[in-house]
């Protein structure tokens, strides 16, 4: 093979990985990784059916699941020990704010929902829907 031969096949080579990358920027963009964060009554936890959500368990412990896998990724069990309602929700960590901090994405979270206090209308919108 020629040293013109090698480069023209250099050049190609180059011009595919360029390609190829471009390409997965633009799925990435496209592909969106946003989990739904479905809400599910807390006494439902421990029989909850994961394929409904088409999520696999891949993890559990004595009180159910601990990390699911869903659409390619692991979320993560957590409830918190604090003032709030009981609530246990299964997350990802999904960049790096500037601050440092993580932001995170839920996939389902698990809460009392009789609790849940609604807000009356406003004046002005009652009057619309009269």
């Amino acid at each position: 093979m020629t040293p013109q031969q090698i480069d023209l096949l250099l050049e190609i080579q180059h011009r595919q990985m360029v390609a190829l990358e471009k390409i997965a920027i633009t799925l990435e963009k496209l592909t969106p990784n946003n989990a739904p964060n479905y809400q599910y009554p807390l006494e439902s936890f421990k029989t909850f059916n994961w394929q409904s959500i088409s999520a696999t368990v891949e993890q559990t412990d004595n009180y159910g699941a601990t990390v699911v896998t869903w659409s390619g990724q692991q979320y993560i069990r957590r409830s918190p020990a604090n003032k709030f309602e009981p609530a246990i929700w299964f997350s990802r960590c999904t960049k790096k704010k500037e601050d440092g901090t993580n932001e995170y994405e839920r996939l389902i979270t698990f809460k009392s929902l009789s609790q849940t206090e609604v807000e009356p209308l406003p004046q002005k919108v009652n009057r619309i829907i009269g």
